[in-house]
C-alpha cells in the first residue's frame, strides 16, 4: 500500500439529444487506478494539474433537476466523494443519480471548495475559484463515461452532527432528529443557509441556491431528517440539498 501511495503522489505532482456520456458496452472499459479516498488523502488543497494517467470510478449521488446543483455532479465510492465541474445543463438525463461512471483525470485540475474535492479545468489567472467548468458535452465526454444502464441506489451515510469531519465532505450524508431553528426566530424559506439543531444542541446548516426550484418554499417545522452533500467552510458544516425531498418528516 505504501508503494502504491507513493506512486499516486508522483502522478499528482506533475433536455437535448447527445451522445456524450453514453454507457460503455460491457461496463468499465478503463479500470480505476486509485480510489476517491486515496485521491482525497493525497490532495493537499492547492489546485494542481493532473499530468499522468489517473482514473477513478464512483456512483452519481446528485441531480441537477431541481437546480440546486448547477452544472455539476457528485460521485461517491465507499463513503468518499468528489464533485465534477461539468459546466452543462440537464446532467440528470445522461448521468442520473445511481449510475456508475468512470472519470479520467488526465489533463484536468483538482481543487477543493467548501471542503469538497473538485475536478475540472484549471482556473484562469486571477480567478477566485479552485477549478473551472469543462463547459461542453464534448469536453465532458472526453473525461467522464457512464459505465452501463444499471442504476444503483445512492444511499446516504447516516451520521450525527458530532461525528462530522472535513474528510467526509463531498459524500452524501443523512442526519436524523433535527429541528429547524432559525437564527432570527422567524420562519423562512429554503433559500440560503438555514440552521437545524439536534436534541443535544449540535447544529447543522443546509444550503439552497436562490435559483433552485424549491428555494422559495417554506422550511417545515417539526422533527426531520436531512440528506445532502456535506460541505465545510472552515467553521461550520452544511448539507447542500438535492431537492425538497431531502428534508423528510
Amino acid at each position: 500500500m505504501r508503494s502504491l501511495l507513493c506512486c499516486i503522489t508522483l502522478l499528482l505532482a506533475g433536455c437535448y439529444d447527445s451522445s456524450f456520456g453514453e454507457p460503455d458496452d460491457g461496463g468499465e472499459s478503463v479500470p480505476a487506478t486509485v480510489t476517491i479516498a486515496e485521491l482525497q488523502t493525497l490532495f493537499t488543497g492547492t489546485t494542481v494539474s493532473v499530468t499522468s494517467d489517473i482514473v477513478v470510478t464512483g456512483v452519481v449521488t446528485t441531480s441537477d433537476r431541481s437546480r440546486n446543483f448547477y452544472r455539476t455532479l457528485c460521485i461517491e465510492q465507499e463513503g468518499a466523494g468528489m464533485e465534477i465541474m461539468a459546466g452543462i445543463d440537464h446532467l440528470h438525463n445522461d448521468f442520473p443519480a445511481g449510475c456508475r461512471v468512470t472519470l479520467r483525470l488526465t489533463g484536468l485540475a483538482l481543487g477543493r471548495n467548501y471542503g469538497v474535492l473538485q475536478a475540472g479545468r484549471k482556473p484562469a489567472p486571477g480567478s477566485g475559484y479552485p477549478t473551472d467548468y469543462l463547459g461542453s458535452p464534448a469536453a465532458v465526454g472526453a473525461y467522464l463515461v457512464r459505465n452501463n444502464e444499471e442504476l444503483h441506489t445512492a444511499s446516504p451515510t447516516l451520521r450525527s452532527p458530532g461525528e462530522l469531519t472535513p474528510a467526509m465532505c463531498g459524500s452524501l450524508v443523512r442526519i436524523d432528529g433535527l429541528r429547524y431553528t432559525p437564527e432570527d426566530l422567524t420562519p423562512g424559506t429554503w433559500s440560503g443557509y438555514k440552521r437545524f439543531c439536534g436534541t443535544a444542541g449540535a447544529e447543522i446548516y443546509t444550503y439552497v441556491r436562490p435559483y433552485a426550484d424549491f428555494a422559495d418554499e417554506d422550511v417545515p417545522a417539526g422533527e426531520c431528517s436531512l440528506t445532502g452533500i456535506l460541505q465545510y467552510d472552515g467553521s461550520r458544516f452544511s448539507l447542500k440539498l438535492r431537492d425538497a425531498n431531502d428534508c423528510a418528516y
